[in-house]
């Protein structure tokens, strides 16, 4: 070998690695550090205080009678319903008016930042859980199958982008978000068409959904006054006024009749 050749040997061996395709060798980036524990603060001077609304939603005159279900077209819901399945629109068992939302419709200024914890959104015996499904704009909605059938889950917003997601397998999971504030979004399964749910789209946190015994709380709230509002998905929406100083348990009563 010439003294030439050797030289040009080492001047290659001395070279970096060339990747095929002309791209030269990226070094492995540096592991992320460790992500923020604590929320950001609140945008636009908002931020949260220590008072409360809380109260309970009345139902006068007789509720109607469950709607019986007929789960036969599925042979896996029929079997997990042996006895049959009924639905309750108007659900007074529990002593007060069940799955009415409650919340700050207007009064807050401000922004308030989306949670990134996902809510979820299952469906399990063949029903959507829960009815109503309270959520931030801009946080991750989980959908989640846990029947061991078909199922899929269609919101028809009027502000938002539709969507329609099938899960045919049981342990299923799809992630949506919602990024504009709307009350009310009705849900269906255009498989089982009395699986029903709504999805309430804020772009706060101050909101509640009552008990069977027909309380809520909404909690965290700053001074102010908020016109609060109660929905129903059969009822007629009703509104209050209600002004609180921070560290105030206001009351906000609500009554429909039948």
């Amino acid at each position: 070998m010439s003294m030439r050749t050797s030289v040009a040997v080492l001047a290659l061996v001395g070279l970096p690695f060339v990747a095929c395709g002309g791209g030269a060798k990226e070094e492995a980036a540096p592991p992320p550090g460790p992500a923020a524990t604590s929320a950001a603060a609140p945008a636009g001077g908002a931020s949260t205080g220590a008072a409360s609304i809380s109260g309970k939603i009345n139902f006068e005159g007789t509720a109607p009678a469950p709607e019986k279900i007929k789960t036969s077209a599925d042979p896996k819901c029929q079997a997990m319903h042996p006895t049959g399945l009924e639905r309750r629109t108007i659900d007074t068992t529990g002593g007060g008016l069940k799955d009415v939302f409650v919340y700050v419709k207007s009064g807050l200024p401000g922004n308030y930042p989306p949670p990134t914890e996902p809510v979820l959104l299952d469906q399990k015996g063949c029903m959507y859980h829960p009815h109503i499904v309270p959520i931030q704009a801009g946080q991750p909605l989980k959908i989640r199958n846990s029947d061991d059938t078909l199922h899929n889950i269609h919101p028809h917003p009027t502000i938002n982008p539709e969507f329609n997601i099938g899960q045919p397998r049981k342990d299923m999971e799809s992630t949506k978000t919602f990024e504009k504030p709307e009350v009310m979004i009705p849900v269906g399964c255009d498989v089982h068409p009395w699986m029903r749910s709504y999805i309430a789209v804020l772009n706060h946190p101050f909101f509640a959904v009552t008990k069977e015994d027909g309380t809520y709380e909404i909690k965290g709230l700053p001074a102010g006054e908020y016109e609060v509002e109660a929905w129903h998905e059969k009822l007629k929406s009703q509104s209050q006024k209600i002004t609180v100083k921070d560290g105030d348990k206001a009351k906000a009563d609500f009554t429909y009749k039948g």
